[in-house]
């Protein structure tokens, strides 16, 4: 694929991804599964033009994201977390493949997700405190049972992406070089 070809795909991903986020804005309760959505599509970048590529137009795509949308969730859910994920995603299931070890990409992923989620609260304790029940902070478990459940939730999100990619790469893919 020529570099043009490449800039146009990356460019194109990249208003994709922040038209996505931009559905956040209509209807405020799916935030964070536009911005799944959205994550998703920086893998196309990944599987046509490499790593590379899809670093740029995941960036390019936060950036415009936190510049042209009024609500920052679904954005800064993007930089946090889906922007960035499918491209580590690929780096980790290559090492994975490499080295032949299935748990060896399951644990690096999940504490990828770990360090992302922790980053994330870290970065903004306030709002999410702010955002959950009552019910939850009062309970003695209440947190980690939010982390078990948002575990599950990203293993849920890892295999759907990963079945997704793998039609993608078969049916779509060959159709684009």
């Amino acid at each position: 694929m020529s570099r043009t070809r490449k800039l146009t795909l990356s460019a194109m991903i990249s208003a994709l991804c922040v038209a996505c986020m931009a559905l956040s804005l209509l209807i405020p309760r799916v935030t964070l599964g536009v911005t799944a959505l959205a994550g998703i599509f920086p893998a196309v970048v990944v599987l046509a033009c490499g790593y590379g590529w899809a670093a740029g137009a995941s960036i390019v795509a936060a950036i415009l994201g936190l510049l042209l949308l009024p609500e920052k969730t679904a954005p800064l859910w993007f930089v946090f977390f889906f922007g960035h994920y499918p491209i580590w995603k690929a780096l980790i299931e290559g090492l994975q493949t490499r080295f032949g070890k299935p748990w060896l990409g399951w644990l690096l992923k999940l504490l990828g997700f770990a360090a992302c989620a922790a980053l994330l609260l870290l970065a903004f304790r306030g709002v999410f405190t702010a955002a959950l029940p009552e019910q939850v902070l009062g309970m003695r478990f209440g947190p980690w049972l939010l982390a078990v459940g948002l575990t599950a939730a990203f293993v849920f999100y890892d295999i759907a992406f990963s079945g997704l990619i793998t039609w993608f790469g078969r049916t779509v893919l060959p159709r684009l070089h």
